[in-house]
């Protein structure tokens, strides 16, 4: 009697075992194919990756004469860069002279005219920058003091001073002679390591 009451209850551990060995089974199976599927796409990324670096190299072996080319630009135009700098200065100072001449041209009121222009740099360190001499022949002192007035207008000159004047004539008819001196403004210098312009007139 005693062992026929086990049988059911061995049974029952039986299937319970069962039960779990099917579920223990499953799980195993589970997590073998999450291993299988992460292994397929890292080997994926793999062989992608590598064909992208096979591709990338391939890139690069036919850019490199491009690159080579563009260093030999670089090389040369560092070689040009005092010429180019020098440029740019002498194309600043002239088109600084020829708009100043033209804002000249373009102050001498009617009946007053110039017969020399002449310019004297300062020598002197710390001494104002450049004057320009103009020696010409007025009909009166209030045309030459409107000559000084326009002349100081012109943003390139910082003063305008009258040197002298004097009677005179032309052809027989009474004139004045004068002489005007305007100094002119420091060129603005360029920013620390702005090589495009280089150095300006000072």
């Amino acid at each position: 009697m005693p062992s026929i009451n086990m049988i059911a209850p061995r049974r029952a551990e039986r299937r319970r075992l069962e039960r779990d060995m099917r579920r223990l089974v499953v799980v195993i199976l589970a997590e073998l194919v999450c291993a299988v599927a992460v292994g397929g796409w890292v080997c994926a990324r793999l062989v992608s990756t590598r064909s992208r670096i096979a591709d990338l190299d391939l890139q690069l072996t036919r850019l490199q004469p491009i690159v080579r080319q563009i260093e030999r630009y670089d090389s040369a135009t560092k070689k040009l860069a005092p010429k180019l700098e020098l440029l740019n200065t002498a194309k600043q100072r002239t088109m600084r002279w020829y708009n100043s001449l033209d804002r000249l041209t373009q102050s001498l009121p009617q009946s007053t005219y110039l017969t020399r222009i002449e310019t004297k740099a300062s020598d002197k360190k710390g001494a104002e920058g450049t004057t320009v001499n103009l020696t010409g022949i007025s009909v009166s002192q209030a045309r030459i003091g409107e000559t000084m007035l326009r002349l100081a207008a012109i943003p390139d000159f910082q003063r305008v001073d009258l040197h002298y004047s004097q009677p005179n004539s032309v052809d027989g008819c009474p004139a004045i002679e004068f002489e005007i001196g305007a100094v002119m403004k420091e060129a603005e210098k360029p920013p620390k390591g702005d090589k495009a312009h280089g150095r300006t007139e000072s």
